[in-house]
């Protein structure tokens, strides 16, 4: 995982590997329900270490930790999916605007009764943020093994959300609009990844329009620069399917403002990757559309490439039910009931390549690290086809980064990666070649590399100056009391944190 180079959240992860920790400001708290009972609108809650608890929010408020790989919430210290246990974070309802980010949201066990094993968004009006989350090994004997979002705005930005299980549907989570809250919601899904997950259908995501619940209102889900992998829809050659991501649209209807002919679910891809989801019925592998007769999931792809491996028999999308607005630059796989999509994709102008395999577009068959906050599917593996595929113009804004935030070419590839990406680094400071040494040390360290350090601030735990000295590497800690410290050198290039024991 690459972070944000900050002092403050390099000592949070330092620390976090010594101790578990709860703060608002300097004030410690015992757990983290305590902290956001005392918490204002507005507090950021940091966290680090493990900690395991079921917690509420009902504030404006953020709980950051340092490195999801080390800063936890766990609703039990295992998984499990009986569905007698607790979900890990619960949200809402009201207009709040709450982060959530740069942890790991893992062992949800939601009740019977709860959708939502891992994170429960109900009616959230203002902003859910969800980032640089890592959501696994989560359960629900209901909706949303992963993530449960109901009428409610939210943002998933470089989330990974990996190996959670729903008995019914939406293995990953589930998105719906919801009456009681009374708006038209929004979910953007940017830079992150959704792999092996399991549902009864809806493998990766179920989109549900909530007919007679929430459908005066419409859903968008937007997918951009994201990979959907690896997810499995469990329910028989009968059931609804969607490996990858099943829709269930419902009628927008006139009551607060619908124009009552349209559906409520409005799902677009862009620069997205949509790779070897699966369901026991061939053709609703991949997309599924199904709902209210006479109704229709408006759908539409840019610069994507949505395949399912190699056997075209295994649909990519199935086009029933769904009404393509849209489509350009994408390599798509086994179509299913395309007749009226076809007039969209065989557009010579919108440079469309369908029944084509994984293999045609160059596309790796496992995730590895590239250097974001997710891991990705690369291209180019053999096959050049989705390199410099994207040449027709799509009319609408596109991203000019990839999945892991490093820069597209002016011609972009098709899917979340790009081949030749550069890092942009932006919002980051470079990170000095440099280290400490002796370490632990007992009087004194050097400063030791090849980049030049004009200042060395030495911090305790708690965020406190111990000691700052200028232009020099020789730094006498002979006064020091044992223990750990941060080490901050700052160069006119950028900077470096440190670790030190002083014995």
């Amino acid at each position: 995982m690459k972070k944000t180079f900050t002092l403050l959240v390099l000592a949070m992860a330092i620390s976090s590997a010594i101790a578990q920790t709860v703060k608002i400001g300097t004030t410690s708290y015992n757990s983290i329900t305590e902290a956001i009972d005392a918490a204002q609108d507005g507090d950021v809650i940091y966290i680090t270490g493990v900690h395991t608890e079921s917690i509420n929010i009902g504030k404006s408020i953020t709980l950051r930790g340092a490195d999801p790989s080390i800063d936890i919430i766990q609703a039990a210290a295992t998984p499990a999916s009986d569905g007698t246990g607790a979900r890990v974070i619960g949200a809402g309802e009201g207009d709040f605007d709450i982060t959530i980010e740069n942890l790991s949201i893992r062992n949800g066990n939601a009740p019977d009764t709860d959708n939502g094993g891992g994170i429960n968004a109900d009616k959230i009006t203002g902003l859910l943020r969800l980032k640089n989350l890592i959501i696994e090994n989560n359960y629900t004997a209901k909706n949303g093994g992963g993530v449960s979002l109901a009428g409610s705005n939210v943002d998933i930005v470089e989330c990974a959300i990996l190996n959670n299980n729903s008995a019914l549907d939406g293995g990953g989570f589930i998105a719906v609009p919801n009456n009681g809250a009374a708006i038209n919601c929004t979910v953007n899904i940017k830079r992150s990844l959704i792999d092996g997950n399991t549902g009864r259908n809806g493998g990766g995501l179920y989109i549900n329009g909530n007919q007679g619940y929430g459908n005066d209102y419409t859903i968008d889900v937007n997918v951009e620069n994201s990979i959907v992998s690896n997810n499995e829809a469990s329910s028989a050659s009968s059931g609804a399917g969607g490996g990858a991501v099943w829709c269930k649209v419902a009628q927008w209807t006139t009551n607060a403002g619908g124009d009552g002919t349209s559906g409520n679910i409005n799902l677009s891809f862009v620069h997205a990757t949509i790779y070897n989801n699966t369901h026991a019925a061939l053709v609703k592998g991949g997309l599924r559309f199904t709902g209210t007769t006479g109704y229709t999931t408006n759908l539409s792809a840019f610069n994507s490439i949505i395949v399912s491996a190699d056997d075209l028999s295994v649909k990519a999308i199935n086009f029933a039910n769904a009404n393509l607005t849209n489509m350009v630059n994408c390599i798509i796989g086994g179509l299913e009931a395309a007749a009226t999509a076809n007039t969209v994709i065989d557009d010579a102008a919108k440079n469309n390549a369908k029944g084509k395999t994984s293999t045609f577009a160059g596309l790796a068959t496992s995730l590895t690290d590239e250097g974001g906050n997710v891991n990705v599917l690369t291209i180019g593996n053999g096959n050049n086809n989705a390199v410099d595929y994207c040449t027709a113009a799509t009319g609408i804004a596109l991203p000019t980064t990839d999945a892991r935030n490093f820069s597209r070419d002016v011609t972009p590839d098709a899917g979340a990666f790009e081949l030749n990406g550069v890092a942009t680094n932006v919002g980051q400071v470079p990170v000095l070649d440099v280290t400490i040494s002796p370490n632990p040390a007992t009087d004194f360290f050097n400063v030791i590399g090849t980049s030049q350090v004009r200042t060395v601030n030495i911090y305790s735990l708690g965020g406190v100056l111990v000691k700052s000295v200028s232009n020099t590497n020789h730094v006498d800690v002979s006064t020091f009391t044992n223990g750990v410290y941060l080490v901050q050198l700052v160069g006119e290039n950028g900077e470096a944190i440190k670790k030190l024991v002083v014995k």
